[in-house]
C-alpha cells in the first residue's frame, strides 16, 4: 500500500513538471481570462510586421473600448480579457492605411490566446 501512495505522489510531481515546462518565458494568463493578441503586418509577397498600429477593443455588443492596444516591433500587442465576444478595431497607424476589414470579431476563451491579424498598406 505505502509503496502505492509513494508512485501516486511521484506520478502527480512528474505530471506538475511536465505541464510546467511548455509556460516558462510565458506571462501566464490569469485564471478565468484567456487573451487578445492582435497582429500588424504589411500585404504582399514579402510582409513585415508593422510597429504603431492603435487597435481598440470593445465587446461586440458595443460600448466603451476597453483598451487601446499599440503594436510594438513585432507587430503584435496582447492584453487579457474575460472571455466573451469582442471587437478589434483598427483605429490609427501613422502612415499607414487597412488593406483588409477594420474590425475583426475575436471569441476570447478561458486559458488560451487569440488573434485579430490586420493587413496594412504603408506609404
Amino acid at each position: 500500500m505505502r509503496r502505492l501512495i509513494g508512485m501516486a505522489v511521484l506520478g502527480v510531481g512528474l505530471l506538475a513538471i511536465a505541464q510546467g515546462a511548455g509556460t516558462a518565458g510565458a506571462d501566464p494568463v490569469p485564471a478565468g481570462q484567456g487573451a487578445l493578441r492582435v497582429q500588424a503586418a504589411t500585404t504582399g509577397a514579402e510582409s513585415s510586421a508593422v510597429a504603431g498600429v492603435q487597435v481598440g477593443v470593445t465587446t461586440c455588443a458595443a460600448g466603451p473600448v476597453l483598451a487601446t492596444l499599440t503594436t510594438g516591433p513585432d507587430g503584435s500587442a496582447t492584453t487579457n480579457l474575460p472571455p466573451g465576444c469582442y471587437l478589434a478595431q483598427f483605429t490609427s497607424a501613422s502612415g499607414c492605411e487597412p488593406k483588409s476589414s477594420t474590425s475583426v470579431k475575436v471569441d476570447v476563451i478561458p486559458a488560451a490566446t487569440q488573434a485579430a491579424a490586420f493587413q496594412v498598406s504603408c506609404a
